[in-house]
């Protein structure tokens, strides 16, 4: 599901856990109605994940839709968001991992200032990635010229890559990140990586991406 914060769109991917309920990462916000409500009548959603301070939008819209979910992020990620999400409480990611069963899995790479969470869930075919803000696939249709202006001088772009430009957020140590990128993504190799920003990546994606972190 894709939705706008205001310059550009942005990704939500939902998984059905064990349990049949569902976990949304970066629940996004305008979304049709339908989408949520095809999830309520399905089993329901039951977490919220927050995969880093900014993906904040949609949060308190999809309590007030699923009042029973709760909401998650990274510790790093906590202060920034209690104060932009007025009114929703979000548990430790920590507590989240014991409701995920076998299928799904929340990284937090080394290397990292500040967190930005990846996610996958294991598929027939290979593992489906939520690869969060510093792997992007954009295209001029994602992004508003300004931002692509902004942007393209501080070294970012278009295609599948590592985003140089929230690293400068995100990251203490860019080696670091990468090696302990690329050990993941050998541990489920991707049938499918979902960026935060960008078309997903489909085709030759396992060497594609290990391409970009190199």
């Amino acid at each position: 599901m894709t939705y706008s914060f205001g310059f550009g769109l942005a990704n939500t991917l939902a998984a059905q856990l064990d349990d049949g309920t569902w976990l949304v990462v970066s629940p996004g916000s305008g979304l049709p109605a339908g989408c949520l409500d095809a999830l309520a009548n399905d089993g329901g959603v039951s977490a919220l994940l927050a995969p880093n301070a900014y993906h904040n939008l949609g949060q308190k819209a999809w309590r007030e839709r699923f009042p029973e979910a709760k909401s998650y992020a990274a510790a790093g990620a906590l202060p920034r968001l209690s104060k932009k999400c007025a009114g929703v409480s979000f548990l430790d990611v920590s507590e989240l991992a014991p409701r995920l069963g076998d299928r799904v899995r929340v990284h937090l790479p080394e290397g990292m200032k500040a967190p930005d969470l990846l996610v996958d869930v294991s598929a027939p075919d290979g593992a489906v990635w939520f690869s969060g803000d510093l792997i992007s696939n954009t295209s001029d249709a994602d992004t508003a010229w300004p931002a692509r202006v902004i942007f393209g001088l501080l070294g970012g772009g278009s295609g599948y890559r590592f985003n140089p430009v929230p690293s400068m957020v995100y990251l203490s140590d860019k080696g670091q990140f990468k090696a302990s990128c690329r050990s993941l993504f050998q541990a489920a190799p991707p049938s499918c990586v979902l960026p935060a920003h960008g078309d997903p990546v489909k085709e030759n994606v396992a060497s594609a991406t290990q391409s970009i972190l190199a």
